[in-house]
């Protein structure tokens, strides 16, 4: 028996002379919460109609608990798609949207009550059984939507921008919900999303879509502090991209310069997975929250000297923006509490970082 419930074999999906889904394989495990990352138009939505059975792939095979369900209807498929837009009934109280599938499917009237109450129960809406669609709030009715979704029991369920109609605050708040329900019923989820922050705080493994290929696939740590690509890198919440050349190998020490001219450092490991040398062109990337101000120097670390352009307070964080000599503009994350005071014409500053938390990219 094979631990994975989903399979994405080579799947390619093609309109005319645009390839939405070119050669992806992944393998997705039983009970596993696995998001499709990316921007609009990257393939994530198309690959989850072609699990769903909306959508033929042009080549390629899909198994779903290792059965090829590549051609087959969607209602032949144990899978059910939660949508952004609820797709409730309106006329039918919420008892009876949730139950419509069940009803279909010729569950007895005790059966259907049982199911229907334990899910209501499930997503913390009992008591709301004999209302209607248009007395309920936006989470409300996505919890409905859910319900409706999980009430078969189904093997696998896809979730599509399922939290994109709902306000910031209700958003985080059903992103641990959905996660702690996850985890109580043990289904495989399979997330589509365009907001970063919802894929890390969700997700046992992130796949990073990008012109329909898979950029990065990996839990969301990894994705987030070793990004593989510039896109990655760029696409995952904030983060610094130099360009460097490598000048000099000595022992365990690379030293580099970056494109405005000053050098900094990297240890030779971090070059282990790349077969480069002197002259060659890098990428260096780290993270804004890694990055410290100091006002002097601060030895035993990588040090560049820049200019203050301007300090942006967003609560939890001040952002500082620094500007190199070639103009580049970088960004320096400080937390609330740890703010560097510069005092009041202070221009030059030093912007330094531990040498582990810089990532190299090949270009």
């Amino acid at each position: 028996m094979s631990d994975y419930m989903v399979q994405l074999i080579n799947l390619k999906k093609e309109f005319k002379e645009h390839i939405a889904v070119d050669d992806i394989s992944i393998d997705i495990k039983k009970g596993e919460f696995l998001t499709l990352l990316g921007p609009s138009g990257c393939g994530k939505t198309t690959t989850l109609r072609i699990i769903a059975g909306f959508e033929e792939p042009t080549s390629g095979r899909l198994l779903i608990d290792n059965e090829d369900v590549s051609y087959k209807q969607p209602h032949e498929r144990d899978v059910n798609t939660v949508f952004q837009s609820y797709a409730l009934f309106p006329h039918m109280t919420i008892f009876n949207n949730i139950a419509f599938g069940l009803k279909l499917k010729k569950f007895s009237k005790s059966e259907i009550k049982e199911k229907v109450m334990e899910v209501l129960k499930l997503v913390q809406l009992k008591g709301y059984e004999n209302r209607y669609p248009s007395q309920l709030s936006g989470g409300q009715k996505q919890r409905v939507a859910i319900a409706r979704a999980i009430v078969n029991s189904p093997k696998v369920l896809l979730l599509d921008e399922p939290l994109g109609a709902l306000d910031l605050k209700l958003r985080k708040q059903m992103q641990f919900e959905l996660k702690h329900l996850q985890q109580k019923l043990g289904i495989t989820f399979i997330y589509v999303t365009h907001d970063q922050e919802e894929a890390l705080t969700m997700s046992d493994r992130i796949a990073v879509m990008n012109g329909g290929k898979i950029e990065q696939i990996g839990v969301p740590d990894e994705i987030y502090e070793r990004p593989k690509t510039k896109f990655v890198a760029d696409f995952i919440g904030e983060i610094n991209i130099f360009e460097a050349k490598i000048k000099t190998i000595e022992e365990d020490n690379v030293y580099i310069e970056i494109e405005d001219g000053q050098q900094i450092c990297i240890k030779l490991k971090m070059l282990s997975e790349y077969t480069l040398g002197i002259d060659d062109n890098i990428l260096i990337t780290i993270r804004p929250e890694r990055m410290k101000l100091s006002c002097s120097k601060d030895q035993g670390k990588n040090v560049l000297l820049g200019t203050v352009k301007e300090r942006i307070y967003v609560g939890s964080v001040q952002k500082t923006v620094v500007t190199l000599k070639n103009g580049k503009e970088i960004v320096v994350n400080e937390p609330a509490g740890y703010i560097l005071d510069l005092g009041k014409d202070r221009k030059d500053i030093f912007v330094s970082w531990e040498y582990e938390h810089a990532v190299v990219i090949k270009p």
